[in-house]
């Protein structure tokens, strides 16, 4: 499943279900569904006509426990399956079957012709008229790791590679989504690109033996780790050259890891204004994601939500003889194979 953190525009609000699914005779004019608020968990309809839009899961189940002549089903839907992500991950493995099931039931439905009508009640809806959010909008931790592709490791003076996983912490308010605004602060003259692979958490971890580590992931998705070089180099402030607003953008899903056959073996590009900077794979990681988890696990207990960003490949600007730092107006777009493309827009903070 590619699952999103999304929220839609009000005008695009579902009509009630009395209306919206049948005329009484499917036993759903007691499902009051209004307007669901924001920032609510949806899964990407993968094919057929209605590809790319949103499946409000949720929302979804409901309806299907609606179907079932479950009493209450809008208070039995919320115990099942939260409407937010990082609640989804906390809520383990029966969440995430679950979640398989309900956009199975939607697309069941959407491919028969007496299906009910999925759109007009606010469970499916065009991808037009969701705006899609970070999919962990405040991740517990968001771990970065650094030199972690050798050639970047040269690039910026470090020719033998670390000898182990060498992590950092950034601050998890630096997280954004795709189509938002990097906002470079008037404080820094020399910010850069990172495109990364991250890691999400599924379920607690904590001494985890390395063969065991991908049990651990509840997914991927595509993220950026945008630094202020000026401040992590030149003046010693690694975190805060890591963490400043909007320096994190991740998505435009979580991918789930069953749809993923080997994340080692995933092509990676970063482009700026449409000219290739990075392109790689994951394949070239020193540290793969197994050992970063098992390296990570123990000193520390990861928790669902938490992000590991595992690194970037070469081509960053400040590899380059002439750096081409990121200025207002540029457009970064990095695209991980099978995981998808992150896109944000560059804004000078006036």
């Amino acid at each position: 499943m590619q699952l999103v953190t999304f929220d839609a525009h009000p005008e695009d609000a579902p009509q009630t279900a009395s209306h919206a699914l049948s005329d009484g005779a499917l036993g759903l004019e007691a499902l009051e569904i209004g307007w669901p608020g924001r920032n609510r968990l949806g899964a990407v309809i993968p094919d057929g006509s209605r590809s790319g839009d949103i499946v409000d899961l949720n929302r979804a189940l409901a309806v299907k426990l609606a179907f079932d002549d479950v009493g209450a089903p809008e208070v039995e839907a919320d115990s099942l399956l939260p409407a937010d992500l990082l609640g989804f991950l906390q809520h383990g493995r029966d969440a995430r079957r679950i979640a398989r099931e309900t956009l199975a039931f939607c697309l069941d439905n959407l491919a028969r012709y007496d299906g009910p009508d999925l759109a007009r009640a606010g469970v499916v809806l065009a991808r037009s008229s969701v705006r899609l959010r970070a999919p962990i909008p405040r991740p517990g931790k968001l771990i970065g790791v650094a030199r972690n592709y050798a050639a970047h490791a040269a690039e910026v003076g470090q020719q033998e590679p670390p000898k182990e996983p060498v992590l950092f912490i950034k601050a998890s308010s630096a997280v954004i989504g795709p189509e938002e605004d990097i906002l470079i602060p008037q404080a820094s003259r020399q910010t850069d690109y990172e495109g990364e692979l991250g890691v999400v958490i599924g379920t607690s971890a904590r001494d985890v033996p390395r063969s065991q580590a991908l049990a651990c992931v509840a997914g991927y998705l595509v993220a950026n780790d945008v630094t202020a070089r000026d401040f992590q180099n030149v003046r010693g402030q690694h975190f805060l050259g890591k963490s400043c607003d909007t320096y994190a953008p991740t998505g435009p899903a979580l991918v789930t890891s069953d749809e993923i056959d080997d994340p080692q073996d995933l092509a990676i590009q970063t482009t700026v204004n449409g000219a290739v900077r990075q392109s790689a794979s994951t394949g070239d990681m020193i540290f793969g994601i197994a050992e970063l988890i098992e390296f990570a696990s123990r000193l520390m207990t990861l928790e669902p939500g938490d992000i590991i960003l595992t690194g970037t490949p070469s081509g960053v600007a400040a590899g380059q003889d002439d750096p081409s730092w990121l200025k207002d107006g540029d457009v970064v777009e990095i695209e991980i194979e099978g995981v998808g493309r992150l896109r944000n827009h560059v804004r000078q903070q006036r």
